[in-house]
């Protein structure tokens, strides 16, 4: 069972570092993620609140002096797993490489995590199927628009397979 969103997934990586209050896990997506993700204060502690009903977070109360209590969040086994699974899974639509793909090279640095190269290699093979299928499309190019959008996607592509084959120098020593 997956997410619906992979935002879930990125609050089970900072948890991963450890349990943390919403404020203290808000802030960490700010200040370390802001580059690549935007996650409001409303729509992490929504998704908090519907990870812990589901089993992969748990909380408790932390009680303080002359203030609310908070709540602190901890991952719990299946959320470990459910986690890994995701961040050395390839993603599979090239719009994904800009936040979800990032954050997954990201956790793999963060975390010290093995596997950064064997999810970019798992990462242009799909993509390298995905353009194989594009360059052998039996669609009819019938006028300018169709040329230009069919030379957009295969560049597009062919692109972003460069640009993952340059990002495997950068992970080759550490990971």
């Amino acid at each position: 069972m997956s997410f619906k969103s992979s935002p879930e997934y990125a609050l089970l990586g900072i948890l991963m570092t450890g349990p943390k209050h919403g404020y203290e896990i808000y802030g960490y997506f700010s200040s370390k993620m802001k580059q690549f993700w935007h996650l409001s204060m409303s729509q992490a502690y929504a998704l908090l609140k519907r990870m812990e009903k589901n089993g992969i977070l748990i909380s408790k109360e932390e009680w303080q002096v002359n203030r609310p209590s908070k709540k602190i969040f901890s991952i719990t086994q299946a959320g470990k797993e459910r986690f890994l699974d995701w961040v050395h899974s390839p993603v599979k639509h090239v719009r994904d490489l800009r936040i979800e793909f990032m954050a997954k090279l990201f956790f793999i640095k963060e975390l010290k995590l093995k596997g950064a190269l064997d999810i970019i290699d798992k990462q242009i093979e799909v993509l390298q199927e995905k353009l194989h299928l594009i360059k052998s499309s039996k669609e009819k190019i019938i006028d300018e628009f169709q040329t230009a959008l069919h030379s957009f996607k295969i560049a597009q592509m062919t692109s972003a397979i460069e640009w993952l084959k340059e990002c495997k120098n950068y992970f080759s020593c550490k990971y």
